[in-house]
């Protein structure tokens, strides 16, 4: 027969002051809401209010972990995509980021749909355009115009400047958003728009849409497919008249629960018909754009003059 020495158990010091703090008597005498408390926080949950880079951090790992060959050599074509000091992890050797690894989402949505040799490029709403970047080090394309405000084609130029080779940087143009008559009569084979739509004036969507209607064969658009209103996401950290701003923009204005997929489908199908550029253009393919539960992309083709 084994005996057991008896053994003095003792907490220890980090949970004596956990025990104290996050798990003391009074705060669970009623367990309602713990699940987003204190103590869950400490039990089970990071706190999403202060462990947010965590949480980014483990999005882009999860990611990662799902990209096929494929998306892996379009991602490792892209070089020096690491400047700017992103916030990355490191996956098969490869630092990565979240900015590029949803360019490779986006190319390769185009790419099973379009051929992208010698073709010309336009694209509204650029950022800092990780999209040209990632296009131009995968396709043989003939030219990229991006069209924008005036900080932002700052940016692009001085980013793009250092991340691609002279030649590639000499296939871009950049053009004003008040200048469209700088394009001349030059007819497009695609245009591009990811995530700012959603944030122009409605009005101003629609002279795009029309201009891609008369200048283009093909459109892209990753966008929202509506808006929310749900303090817990950011508090509104940026004041409340931002948030009313945010809310005003776009031609999809629609408040919904944009983590109910359902929601998010129905939505959806007035997505399609809002930046459709007109009657005679087709949508070729759409779907959820991941990781975001409220994006959507299409891509549209122009295949009359209707």
């Amino acid at each position: 027969m084994i005996i057991m020495k008896k053994r003095k158990f003792e907490q220890s010091d980090f949970w004596k002051q956990i025990n104290e703090s996050q798990l003391s008597f009074n705060k669970i005498d009623n367990i309602d809401d713990f699940k987003s408390s204190d103590i869950n926080y400490k039990i089970a949950l990071f706190n999403p209010k202060t462990n947010g880079i965590r949480y980014l951090k483990t999005l882009i790992f999860n990611i990662a972990s799902g990209l096929n060959k494929n998306e892996w050599t379009l991602l490792q074509n892209i070089a020096k995509r690491n400047f700017g000091k992103p916030i990355t992890i490191t996956y098969n050797n490869q630092q990565i980021c979240l900015d590029y690894v949803q360019a490779i989402f986006e190319l390769t949505f185009l790419l099973k749909n379009l051929q992208l040799g010698d073709a010309s490029i336009l694209e509204i709403g650029a950022g800092y355009d990780r999209t040209c970047h990632a296009i131009i080090s995968n396709c043989d394309i003939k030219s990229y115009y991006i069209i924008d405000l005036a900080n932002c084609l700052q940016l692009s130029r001085r980013y793009l400047k250092k991340v691609l080779p002279e030649k590639d940087y000499g296939k871009i143009s950049f053009i004003r958003e008040s200048n469209l008559s700088e394009l001349g009569g030059i007819r497009f084979d695609l245009c591009i728009n990811i995530d700012s739509f959603d944030e122009m004036n409605h009005d101003v969507v629609e002279v795009y849409l029309s201009f891609i209607n008369q200048r283009c064969n093909f459109f892209y658009v990753k966008n929202p497919v509506g808006k929310y209103f749900d303090k817990s996401l950011d508090d509104h950290s940026q004041g409340n008249q931002v948030v009313e701003l945010a809310l005003s923009q776009g031609v999809l204005k629609d408040v919904i629960d944009i983590h109910n997929n359902v929601e998010v489908e129905k939505q959806a199908e007035k997505f399609l018909k809002a930046y459709s550029p007109g009657k005679g253009w087709q949508c070729l393919s759409n779907s959820w754009a991941k990781p975001w539960s409220y994006y959507w992309q299409a891509i549209y083709e122009k295949k009359g003059d209707q």
